[in-house]
């Protein structure tokens, strides 16, 4: 092990990327349309929870569950944007724009949910990633069941059930 690993794993992937081979898609994904940008962030908050559900069921990783949760809970809301909106999700360049704009359209009637999340996870999201604090499990489980919460209920106001390729039982 050494740098000539470093080097020949990077050369690797930069092949794999010129070449236009990555390989086949994950199953959970396969059913999207590459065009469709919408699909495309449903499948990813769809994989992100289910590995979260993965992570629970036998591992101490917090930190994981924690960014995948932080992370499905805007490709939801992306999802949500780019489905019932004009918007693209190269319209999203930070991630407080999802949050700004959920929060604009009253997609959760009031409640601030957006502006709440929002500005928990610029507050506390760094904190984590950086391991100036570190999440316990019941915060990681917390997270993880904000994030079902938050899909359930974007897949549900866009009407999209049949497109979630989350496990019928978790819906």
């Amino acid at each position: 092990m050494g740098l000539t690993d470093v080097v020949a794993a990077l050369e690797r992937v930069e092949q794999l990327l010129e070449d236009d081979e990555t390989g086949p898609v994950q199953d959970s994904l396969s059913w999207q349309r590459p065009d469709d940008d919408a699909d495309i962030q449903l499948g990813k908050a769809c994989a992100m929870l289910g590995t979260c559900r993965q992570l629970r069921q036998g591992t101490n990783n917090y930190v994981s569950i924690v960014e995948l949760s932080f992370n499905a809970i805007e490709r939801s809301l992306q999802f949500y944007l780019v489905e019932m909106t004009a918007a693209e999700s190269a319209d999203y360049r930070k991630h407080g724009e999802v949050f700004d704009d959920i929060a604009s359209r009253n997609v959760f009637s009031g409640e601030a949910v957006a502006d709440r999340i929002d500005a928990f996870r610029a507050e506390h999201r760094s904190r984590f990633y950086y391991d100036l604090d570190r999440p316990g499990r019941e915060f990681a489980g917390a997270m993880h069941d904000l994030a079902e919460e938050v899909h359930r209920y974007v897949v549900a106001f866009a009407d999209a059930h049949s497109r979630c390729n989350c496990d019928p039982g978790d819906r």
